[in-house]
């Protein structure tokens, strides 16, 4: 068995002059700049602890604040005058067919126009009491 005194003294690894002395000085700016790295996550963290809350509570009380069911048709345009439903249609430029076309009417609906229409009628003998232009029927 071999001592350790007869195996020989040679060292395989060579260090670059002075490297042992700015070591210290490499360690410490490579820490410096790290540090400077981490110094922004405090503040993204401190915004983000305090902006969530805000914001999950802004959420919450607009949804508290919306209706609960929105409101059907029939509701909405209830709420619309006639004369207001008439300018629209005029000024869009729809034509009568068109609308029609686009319309399902059921049989309550239909009725009520017809009886609304012939309502205006009754009682009327002469129909020349209307000004009626007959080019633009």
């Amino acid at each position: 068995m071999k001592k350790l005194e007869d195996i020989p003294k040679n060292h395989p690894f060579k260090v670059p002059e002075g490297y042992f002395d700015s070591l210290p000085g490499v360690i410490q700016t490579r820490v410096a700049a790290k540090t400077t790295i981490w110094e922004l996550k405090p503040v993204v963290r401190y915004a983000l602890q305090y902006a969530l809350p805000v914001l999950a509570v802004a959420v919450a009380f607009t949804l508290y604040l919306m209706p609960d069911s929105p409101q059907d048709v029939d509701t909405m345009l209830a709420s619309v005058s006639t004369e207001e439903l008439v300018n629209y249609l005029q000024e869009s430029g729809i034509t009568t067919d068109e609308l029609l076309n686009e319309v399902q009417f059921d049989t309550e609906s239909i009725e009520a126009i017809e009886e609304e229409a012939y309502f205006n009628f009754n009682g009327i003998e002469n129909l020349d009491e209307f000004d009626l232009d007959v080019n633009n029927l």
